[in-house]
């Protein structure tokens, strides 16, 4: 379990956190928060029921399940591809796994379940069982090799796993390095292998019972993209997030209650957590896709009437290159809200995402596993602060950090720092990782940005893949925002490359829009708009670039490619 020094300083923050949303302040956002969503009214038909959990339990993450079936028993709380879920029998598995999980599965304190799957009911049944037992998640997916589970397994302490028939075999082989039994597998489809488990015999004959008042903290553990190196374990206390939290993030997003959310990206990362959770609190249905799939995508946000999708910007690109016969047979007017992000959202995918959805439903934002979100904007503020990723939320405090820890001029790239009362309680098993991310008290990611005079931010970068050519500092995102807006090019990601004379050269890696792709052009539209030391001077053309599977580029990928 976590000791983090952060864990310390939870007094300080929660001081701070009155300071940055005075009381007054709050009192407002919830009232807001009733009558714009009308959250309150999802309790009126039988209040005392409602009443009794909330006084059981309290108003907190593991508890929404029971809230609403004490109130809508029967509206699906969860759609997947094989079963739809209703809130009170959602509300019975979470409570039978979560007695499975200290009974059966015997996980003892510090121990944890790791769930290797692809976007289904389980999934979510499993993580919101595991925050009324106390038990900590480790959220692993399913596009994982044997290697990067173990490693996972073995950082995060876990003694159990769900898996899914086609995770099943690769979790096997970890298992086996780890030294965990097959008694430790829990299989949600198909038939388990001998002394294995199968989640439905798990489950029968199960408590249904709220289990005892955990006495440690649920912490969840998302996994970092892994990038540069091994991934890390970025561990959060989601319990904690309270109507308070709702009522923050509601206030600049158009989420009502008892509406259709549609899950595409997985939910083993962070942001479709966050969208989870959000929605799962306003007590409505989540439609689970497996997989993206861009025509099926759009074919179930058409289908299912969704309000509401998460989609990191490789996914919406996919979309919109849909045939327009495509996009007339599947029109989508319910949907409201078309949130893009965990990568770069350039101008011209906006514009093209604008002119799709409308102003009023597409936000992009920023925010990081450890950190949780921080910012958003919407599109008609896209509009007049073009390349910014947003207004810090309520509760969030961002500021750019000079070399020495201190506080930035407006417009001057620095390192991005931020405050809040849900940053991440550490790294998993790594303690010096987790204080590397505190700088003069404020948690950073490397990420390096700037501030507007109406407190706008604009991303820079990471820190790690600033390119020092000829003794400037080049930052790839400032240079892909002008590359972008050339019409020969699809995508672009700028790198640095060792270089004799220059120490690093500025060098793009582009998809081309068409056919062709004329590299001097492409310099010649780039001079326009930069100073010559963030011209390019290599131009690559590539069909696609390498991403991870949350949708970031791999830039060092392609710096290993075009190095050599």
């Amino acid at each position: 379990m976590i000791r983090s020094a952060l864990e310390q300083l939870a007094p300080v923050r929660r001081l701070r956190d009155a300071l940055v949303d005075p009381l007054p302040r709050q009192l407002a956002r919830l009232a807001r928060l009733g009558l714009d969503t009308g959250f309150p009214w999802q309790f009126l038909r039988h209040p005392l029921a409602a009443l009794s959990v909330a006084r059981a339990r309290g108003l907190n993450a593991a508890m929404l399940h029971a809230l609403h079936a004490s109130n809508h028993p029967h509206r699906a709380a969860l759609v997947d591809g094989t079963r739809t879920v209703s809130y009170a029998r959602a509300d019975q598995e979470i409570n039978a796994f979560a007695h499975a999980l200290r009974g059966p599965l015997g996980l003892q304190r510090g121990e944890a379940v790791a769930l290797v799957l692809e976007n289904r009911a389980e999934y979510l049944l499993a993580w919101f069982a595991a925050m009324r037992a106390g038990v900590r998640v480790l959220h692993a997916g399913s596009h994982l090799t044997a290697d990067e589970l173990l490693h996972m397994l073995r950082t995060g302490h876990a003694r159990a796993v769900v898996a899914s028939q086609a995770t099943a075999p690769m979790v096997r082989v970890a298992l086996a390095a780890a030294g965990l039994a097959r008694g430790h597998l829990v299989v949600c489809d198909g038939t388990p292998e001998a002394g294995e488990r199968s989640w439905g015999s798990l489950l029968e004959g199960a408590r249904v019972d709220f289990p005892e008042a955990p006495k440690e903290r649920a912490e969840s553990v998302v996994f970092t993209s892994g990038t540069t190196g091994k991934p890390k374990g970025a561990a959060r206390d989601f319990v904690a997030f309270g109507p308070l939290e709702l009522a923050r993030v509601l206030e600049r997003l158009p989420f009502s209650c008892a509406e259709r959310h549609l899950v595409v990206a997985p939910l083993s990362h962070s942001a479709p957590q966050v969208f989870a959770l959000l929605q799962t609190a306003l007590g409505s249905t989540l439609y689970l896709e497996p997989r993206f799939e861009p025509e099926r995508t759009l074919r179930a946000l058409s289908r299912e009437r969704a309000h509401s999708v998460f989609l990191v910007p490789t996914m919406l690109r996919r979309v919109l290159d849909l045939p327009a016969a495509t996009q007339r047979a599947w029109p989508t007017p319910e949907l409201r809200a078309v949130v893009v992000g965990s990568s770069v959202f350039d101008e011209g995918l906006r514009a093209e995402a604008i002119a799709r959805f409308g102003a009023h439903a597409v936000f992009d934002f920023y925010g990081a596993t450890e950190l949780g979100w921080v910012t958003l904007i919407r599109g008609d503020e896209m509009r007049s602060h073009p390349g910014s990723v947003g207004r810090p939320l309520p509760g969030q405090q961002v500021r750019i950090l000079d070399a020495t820890g201190g506080p930035s001029p407006a417009g001057e790239t620095g390192l991005i720092g931020v405050r809040n009362a849900q940053s991440m309680l550490g790294y998993t098993g790594d303690a010096q990782a987790t204080k590397d991310t505190v700088r003069a008290g404020w948690t950073t990611v490397e990420d390096t940005g700037w501030l507007d005079e109406d407190g706008y931010l604009y991303l820079a970068g990471r820190a790690r893949d600033l390119v020092k050519s000829g003794g400037v500092n080049v930052y790839p995102a400032e240079v892909e925002r002008v590359l972008a807006l050339d019409p020969q090019v699809r995508e672009v990601c700028v790198i640095g490359v060792p270089d004799r004379e220059w120490g690093e050269r500025v060098t793009a890696v582009v998809v081309p829009s068409g056919p062709h792709f004329d590299a001097e052009l492409a310099r010649a539209r780039a001079k326009e708009k930069l100073s010559p030391a963030k011209v390019p001077r290599a131009w690559h053309v590539v069909e696609a670039l390498p991403r991870n599977v949350n949708g970031k580029v791999l830039r060092t990928e392609l710096r290993a490619r075009f190095s050599r």
